[in-house]
């Protein structure tokens, strides 16, 4: 049960955030939403795929993490291995909350930082300081806040990056069949990814569409980032030889 209240400096000045892998089993999957704020820098990291919902229809974008359930190859007993972290996991037990609009006819929510309190990582014990001592952000603390930027932003950007793909009908299902060294054989069905041949067909007004909007180089980001896979299977037979 989260119980997550707006952040201060004087009510919290002396909590802590235990950041180390055990504290929680939050970081510990294998797959994890991303924002199209975010595609620029996880491109060079991880796998990105699209998935549909199969209820709902919903597209979403996934970094794949690992090639088991509750497997993250980019996690050691230090931490993230990784150069970046996906925005929904580096937020830590922070979110994003909104003020209510003013009465003076301004009717823009401005965003707060929220703390779950009740959280197993939330300490005032051990673990990285959210203030400094006389008030000041923490490092923590900062880069927390660029998550939740880079998650505000998504939001609203995401929206386009799905609505043209699929109006331009550019995805496409993919199968991924992954063998490991130990002869085993992983298979990842209901995703999507761009589709190569349809990109290079469109005509120049839907090629001028995709640029102005910035989403042309996010197609191309997450078709590079295809090549990933193959430092998962790295990852997943380095792990296999240690057990």
């Amino acid at each position: 049960m989260s119980k997550a209240i707006v952040l201060n400096n004087v009510d919290h000045k002396n909590l802590r955030v235990d950041i180390r892998p055990e504290s929680s089993s939050v970081e510990h999957v294998n797959r994890c939403g991303v924002f199209t704020t975010e595609i620029s820098d996880l491109h060079k990291e991880f796998p990105l795929v699209f998935h549909k919902h199969p209820d709902s229809g919903e597209t979403q974008l996934h970094a794949i993490l690992g090639l088991d359930k509750d497997e993250n190859l980019f996690l050691d007993e230090s931490g993230w291995t990784s150069r970046f972290v996906p925005a929904l996991l580096a937020r830590g037990p922070f979110s994003l909350g909104f003020k209510k609009p003013g009465s003076e006819g301004n009717q823009q929510s401005d965003p707060i930082i929220c703390i779950d309190i009740d959280d197993p990582r939330v300490t005032s014990e051990k673990g990285e300081e959210l203030f400094l001592q006389f008030g000041g952000e923490a490092p923590y603390l900062e880069y927390v806040k660029k998550a939740l930027q880079t998650i505000e932003g998504g939001m609203t950007y995401d929206k386009t990056l799905y609505t043209l793909v699929e109006s331009m009908e550019l995805l496409e299902p993919v199968s991924i069949q992954l063998k490991l060294s130990n002869e085993e054989e992983v298979n990842f069905s209901h995703y999507h990814t761009v589709n190569q041949n349809k990109l290079a067909q469109l005509d120049s007004e839907s090629l001028t569409k995709l640029n102005q909007f910035g989403v042309l180089s996010l197609l191309f980001f997450i078709l590079s980032s295809m090549g990933n896979f193959q430092r998962l299977i790295e990852l997943k037979n380095a792990k296999s030889a240690m057990c």
